[in-house]
């Protein structure tokens, strides 16, 4: 018979195992796998532009402005 069961682990460290009344009493083998919690990463109080302005080329910041307007005007003004 097995038992697969995930749990918390608790932060005095002990775990308790109560076992089904149907298991046979005698000897048993009990395995235990700690799985590593993954990091959560946020970026809480940062905007896109923030996080990605230290990619942005200095040079080209001040033509930034109107940028979206004149793609517009230069694809759909030749129609």
């Amino acid at each position: 018979m097995t038992l697969e069961q995930t749990i918390e682990i608790p932060p005095n460290r002990r775990l308790v195992l109560d076992l089904p009344f149907e298991w046979p009493t005698g000897r048993a083998r009990v395995e235990l796998t700690v799985i590593p919690e993954k990091k959560k990463t946020t970026n809480k109080g940062k905007s896109a532009f923030g996080c990605l302005h230290r990619f942005a080329d200095p040079a080209k910041i001040p033509g930034e402005k109107g940028a979206w307007e004149r793609a517009v005007l230069d694809k759909y003004a030749k129609n």
